[in-house]
């Protein structure tokens, strides 16, 4: 009887999964980037253009998306140098309402630096909303997060950190082609051996261009 009922179960199972269609979505951009790192010993601050993508993976609920940008940053400051950034995130997420989605995953991001590289890796806890109107050709949605954990190769001991983001997506009408335009933020607190703290924050300006088969 146990054997036919987890049979059963497993026959339900394959049929929702199969009913199920994969809906990839890619869009490639460029962002604009702002680094500030402030210390107790002064401010440094870097801006420039980088390139990278991002992908999405949708199956029913769930959803796995993938991103990365790579560029360099010069220093605001005369005659300061500048630095190579590289960023990417993988978060596996569910829609937990038809607006919502959570999602989970580390975000990556490496300084490289004329005296080594700095490595900062966080766990992150993401939660997006998003929402239609100018009837359905374009999508609003503001994205929180929050590290749940970090390991960053710094003096300095990690505290918080936390960001978001806000945008539009607008789709095309007669081609699974779609453009986005968004500005996000991130913000992070560590605390030095001797009581100092430093805070770094990166925002930046995103614009993209895609595909998009949902």
């Amino acid at each position: 009887m146990r054997r036919a009922l987890l049979l059963a179960g497993l026959s339900l199972l394959a049929r929702a999964l199969v009913a199920q269609t994969l809906e990839p979505a890619g869009i490639v951009s460029v962002v604009s980037t702002r680094v500030r790192s402030q210390l107790p010993s002064g401010t440094a601050q870097f801006s420039g253009a980088m390139v990278g993508g991002n992908g999405t993976l949708s199956f029913g609920r769930l959803q796995l998306a993938v991103s990365y940008v790579q560029g360099k940053v010069d220093s605001a400051g005369v005659g300061g140098p500048g630095h190579d950034l590289v960023e990417g995130s993988v978060l596996l997420g569910a829609q937990a309402l038809p607006w919502l989605t959570l999602a989970v995953g580390p975000h990556a991001r490496s300084y490289t630096l004329t005296s080594g590289t700095q490595r900062w890796v966080f766990w992150e806890l993401r939660a997006r909303a998003a929402a239609a109107f100018i009837g359905s050709a374009a999508r609003g949605y503001v994205e929180l997060w929050r590290a749940l954990s970090a390991d960053v190769n710094v003096p300095e001991s990690f505290d918080h950190a936390q960001g978001g983001e806000a945008g539009m997506i607008i789709r095309f009408a007669r081609a699974p082609l779609q453009a986005r335009v968004a500005y996000r933020m991130d913000h992070t607190v560590l605390h030095g051996s001797l009581g100092g703290t430093r805070l770094e924050t990166v925002d930046g300006l995103v614009v993209g261009f895609g595909v998009d088969w949902h």
